[in-house]
Protein backbone atom coordinates (compact mmCIF):
# COMPACT_ATOMS: atom_id res chain seq x y z
CA UNK A 1 0.00 0.00 0.00
CA UNK A 2 2.62 2.16 0.59
CA UNK A 3 4.36 1.66 -2.25
CA UNK A 4 1.02 2.80 -4.20
CA UNK A 5 1.50 6.08 -2.86
CA UNK A 6 4.79 6.48 -2.83
CA UNK A 7 4.39 5.85 -6.59
CA UNK A 8 1.12 7.95 -6.73
CA UNK A 9 3.03 10.67 -5.09
CA UNK A 10 5.90 10.46 -7.65
CA UNK A 11 3.55 10.03 -10.46
CA UNK A 12 2.00 13.66 -9.40
CA UNK A 13 5.44 15.31 -8.90
CA UNK A 14 6.57 14.17 -12.39
CA UNK A 15 2.98 15.28 -13.86
CA UNK A 16 3.50 18.98 -11.95
CA UNK A 17 7.12 19.39 -13.31
CA UNK A 18 6.65 17.96 -16.65
CA UNK A 19 3.51 20.75 -16.70
CA UNK A 20 6.04 23.61 -14.91
CA UNK A 21 8.79 23.28 -17.47
CA UNK A 22 6.45 23.35 -20.67
CA UNK A 23 5.18 26.86 -18.81
CA UNK A 24 8.82 27.79 -19.20
CA UNK A 25 9.12 26.74 -22.53
CA UNK A 26 5.65 28.40 -23.80
CA UNK A 27 6.49 32.22 -21.90
CA UNK A 28 9.90 32.09 -23.03
CA UNK A 29 8.85 31.77 -26.21
CA UNK A 30 6.09 34.68 -25.88
CA UNK A 31 9.13 36.62 -24.84
CA UNK A 32 11.49 35.68 -27.85
CA UNK A 33 8.89 36.58 -30.30
CA UNK A 34 7.84 39.51 -28.84
CA UNK A 35 11.60 40.59 -28.82
CA UNK A 36 11.65 39.66 -32.54
CA UNK A 37 8.89 41.65 -33.49
CA UNK A 38 10.17 44.45 -31.53
CA UNK A 39 13.47 44.13 -32.86
CA UNK A 40 11.70 43.60 -36.75
CA UNK A 41 9.72 47.41 -35.58
CA UNK A 42 13.24 48.92 -34.60
CA UNK A 43 14.64 48.28 -37.98
CA UNK A 44 11.67 49.37 -40.06
CA UNK A 45 11.60 52.50 -38.53
CA UNK A 46 15.54 52.58 -38.45
CA UNK A 47 15.79 52.27 -41.92
CA UNK A 48 12.14 54.98 -43.03
CA UNK A 49 14.64 57.45 -40.74
CA UNK A 50 17.31 57.22 -43.21
CA UNK A 51 15.90 57.41 -46.27
CA UNK A 52 15.59 53.61 -47.28
CA UNK A 53 12.03 53.10 -46.73
CA UNK A 54 9.43 54.85 -48.57
CA UNK A 55 6.21 55.86 -46.18
CA UNK A 56 3.84 53.77 -47.79
CA UNK A 57 6.18 50.69 -47.48
CA UNK A 58 6.77 51.74 -43.63
CA UNK A 59 3.27 51.67 -42.86
CA UNK A 60 2.58 48.11 -44.25
CA UNK A 61 5.01 46.78 -42.85
CA UNK A 62 4.11 48.30 -39.45
CA UNK A 63 1.10 47.35 -39.45
CA UNK A 64 1.86 43.90 -40.41
CA UNK A 65 4.40 43.78 -37.76
CA UNK A 66 1.55 45.09 -35.47
CA UNK A 67 -1.06 42.27 -36.32
CA UNK A 68 1.65 39.86 -35.49
CA UNK A 69 1.94 41.67 -32.22
CA UNK A 70 -1.54 41.28 -31.62
CA UNK A 71 -1.79 37.77 -32.75
CA UNK A 72 1.04 36.55 -30.07
CA UNK A 73 -0.56 39.10 -27.39
CA UNK A 74 -3.95 36.96 -27.99
CA UNK A 75 -1.87 33.42 -27.62
CA UNK A 76 -0.66 34.43 -24.34
CA UNK A 77 -3.63 35.75 -23.06
CA UNK A 78 -5.44 32.66 -24.35
CA UNK A 79 -3.98 30.77 -21.31
CA UNK A 80 -5.17 32.09 -17.64
CA UNK A 81 -2.09 30.05 -16.43
CA UNK A 82 0.41 32.22 -18.36
CA UNK A 83 -1.46 35.15 -17.28
CA UNK A 84 -1.56 34.04 -13.37
CA UNK A 85 2.00 33.50 -13.40
CA UNK A 86 3.64 36.47 -12.67
CA UNK A 87 6.46 36.38 -15.59
CA UNK A 88 3.20 35.79 -18.01
CA UNK A 89 1.85 38.71 -16.49
CA UNK A 90 4.82 41.09 -16.86
CA UNK A 91 5.47 39.84 -20.44
CA UNK A 92 1.68 40.61 -20.77
CA UNK A 93 1.83 44.15 -19.95
CA UNK A 94 5.26 44.67 -21.84
CA UNK A 95 3.57 43.68 -24.89
CA UNK A 96 0.60 45.91 -24.69
CA UNK A 97 3.41 48.47 -24.73
CA UNK A 98 4.94 47.02 -27.39
CA UNK A 99 1.26 47.44 -29.45
CA UNK A 100 0.94 50.69 -28.45
CA UNK A 101 4.35 52.33 -29.38
CA UNK A 102 4.18 50.46 -32.37
CA UNK A 103 0.66 51.88 -33.67
CA UNK A 104 2.14 55.41 -32.40
CA UNK A 105 4.57 54.96 -35.04
CA UNK A 106 1.88 54.00 -37.60
CA UNK A 107 0.87 57.52 -36.70
CA UNK A 108 4.33 59.01 -37.08
CA UNK A 109 4.96 57.54 -40.56
CA UNK A 110 1.23 58.11 -41.82
CA UNK A 111 2.32 62.24 -40.84
CA UNK A 112 5.87 62.15 -41.46
CA UNK A 113 6.61 63.24 -38.00
CA UNK A 114 10.62 61.71 -37.81
CA UNK A 115 10.81 63.58 -34.53
CA UNK A 116 7.82 61.83 -33.04
CA UNK A 117 8.78 58.37 -33.96
CA UNK A 118 12.61 58.71 -32.92
CA UNK A 119 10.90 59.62 -29.32
CA UNK A 120 8.83 56.66 -29.64
CA UNK A 121 11.27 54.45 -31.26
CA UNK A 122 13.55 55.27 -28.13
CA UNK A 123 10.64 54.42 -25.87
CA UNK A 124 10.27 50.46 -27.77
CA UNK A 125 9.95 47.95 -25.12
CA UNK A 126 11.44 44.78 -25.40
CA UNK A 127 14.24 45.10 -27.42
CA UNK A 128 16.91 42.35 -27.11
CA UNK A 129 19.81 42.39 -25.01
CA UNK A 130 22.96 42.94 -25.97
CA UNK A 131 23.96 40.10 -24.22
CA UNK A 132 25.07 36.67 -26.11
Amino acid sequence: MRYRLGCVGLLIAVVALTGCVRQDTRLLQHAEAFESLAATTKVIVEAWLSGNLSGTFTRTALEQTHALIERERTALAGSPRQLIDSRGARLSREAEALSRVTAALIADVREADAGSSRQHLSALPMQPSSSP
